[in-house]
């Protein structure tokens, strides 16, 4: 099955292709602009698996939390993909992702941050398949108290020093290790659970877009346009 991935929610790329033949994953950390160069990275993985966009059997991408403009530019992408190709598309919570791939390495509680800006994270908080802190937009004084009651905690994550000194000018004690790969590439978790959910649910439908949590800028400036028109 030729299987195409990609994780588009933060600037670091994840992109990865199956085919009955081969596999191949990329991760891309730098001065990469998802817009420019995501169609071109693909075309060039294609050719070198001995593919064609048409033959793509299943596509899988994340659905957010992340950067606003990453996971449109993917989700969008692969819905252009989907319909040339007739692949199926399916969606991934991005926090989900991010915990699998520790998953067979950490056993204790993983916490799995991206950046929000603006001071905050998105993160969420599991043990052993539990979930803990479901996915959220919020400070990282918010999960001090419960980190207080746990041991041994993986923080991971594109994000994941930077939470974490964070965390230690609220709290210097906590027993915390900050993952040592962190950025991971995140592709072959991401196909994991892409079809996992493809064979559970089927593919997303063709109006599912990009769960963002918190909302955007312009949504904001609506959103205070709007009470000042009400005089609120």
């Amino acid at each position: 099955m030729n299987i195409l991935s990609l994780d588009t929610s933060t600037p670091v790329l994840s992109l990865s292709l199956r085919t009955s033949s081969s596999y191949e994953e990329r991760k891309i950390i730098g001065n990469f602009s998802h817009s420019e160069n995501l169609l071109g990275e693909i075309k060039s993985m294609t050719k070198r698996a001995g593919i064609e966009l048409k033959d793509l059997e299943l596509l899988i991408c994340t659905k957010g939390p992340g950067s606003f403009t990453g996971l449109r530019v993917g989700m969008a992408g692969l819905k252009g993909i989907s319909l040339a190709s007739s692949a199926p598309l399916v969606s991934v919570p991005t926090l989900s992702v991010i915990d699998e791939s520790v998953k067979s390495l950490w056993k204790g509680p993983v916490l799995s941050v991206i950046d929000a800006k603006k001071k905050k994270f998105y993160f969420r908080l599991t043990i052993g398949g539990e979930v803990l802190i479901s996915d959220r937009d919020g400070n990282p004084s918010d999960v001090i108290e419960t980190l207080k009651n746990l041991k041994n905690v993986l923080i991971t994550g594109p994000d994941a020093a930077l939470f974490a000194s964070k965390l230690s000018s609220f709290a210097e004690d906590l027993d915390i290790t900050v993952d040592p790969e962190a950025p991971r590439c995140l592709s072959f978790a991401l196909e994991k659970l892409g079809r996992e959910k493809f064979e559970k649910d089927g593919a997303d439908d063709i109006g599912e877009g990009p769960v963002y949590i918190r909302r955007s800028d312009a949504e904001e400036m609506l959103l205070a346009k709007a009470k000042e028109a009400k005089g609120e």
